[in-house]
């Protein structure tokens, strides 16, 4: 018995999709603003020469990597209130959460993108009393900015995916808003189809700006 597809029904329920889609670009585009700021003052942290700013960092970034950012989400959203005694709402928990989530891996990009640059810039700096944040922010950090582009963009595209997790707290993102359609039109194999296509046309773009751009900064180095 063959399946009739009938993909006329993403059409009469676009106002939908572009609700859905309105709440993935906001959540993405303000945890990502949270990760990089997170990442940037993780990151330089990370490479500072105090052990003990070095040690509370270095357990941020292990503890968030180690853990599901499905876990993290559920827990802002459901322990937090218990613990402190205010209630965030679901969106604000998984903005929050994610830009925390982001900010370990941000951190880490911003950390490789430092090393890579020469040690002798460091002592260069130093050699004319320029001392280690102001040496990083003068002279490494403008030249690590150029390497650490493409795993940005990497990571923002990933984010992006990561959205879908609100779900799971009730944020009407892309899935949530999927799964109230289908619970309506019982056309799961359309609205499923059209929501990865969907995701595929909207992440990909930057997977191969990254990918394009790792490539040139190959061909210069």
């Amino acid at each position: 018995m063959g399946y009739e597809w009938q993909f006329a029904i993403i059409l009469e329920y676009w106002p939908i999709f572009a609700r859905g889609a309105i709440t993935t670009l906001q959540i993405t585009l303000l945890s990502s603003a949270i990760g990089l700021f997170i990442g940037l003052l993780v990151g330089v942290s990370r490479e500072s020469s105090g052990v003990f700013i070095r040690s509370v960092t270095s357990v941020y970034v292990e503890m968030i990597r180690a853990t599901p950012a499905l876990v993290q989400i559920v827990w802002l959203y459901y322990c937090f209130p218990i613990i402190f005694g205010y209630q965030l709402s679901a969106m604000t928990s998984i903005i929050i959460a994610l830009g925390i989530h982001s900010g370990a891996y941000v951190s880490e990009i911003v950390r490789a993108g430092i090393n890579a640059v020469d040690t002798g810039q460091f002592l260069a700096a130093k050699s004319i009393g320029m001392n280690h944040f102001t040496a990083l922010r003068r002279i490494i950090l403008p030249q690590a900015g150029q390497k650490m582009i493409p795993p940005l963009i990497n990571e923002f595209a990933n984010l992006m995916k990561l959205t879908t997790l609100g779900s799971m707290i009730a944020v009407y993102e892309l899935l949530q808003e999927s799964n109230n359609l289908i619970a309506t039109t019982y056309r799961p194999l359309e609205v499923y189809t059209f929501l990865a296509i969907f995701f595929f046309i909207i992440t990909y773009p930057w997977i191969w700006l990254s990918q394009r751009l790792e490539r040139r900064l190959k061909m210069r180095a």
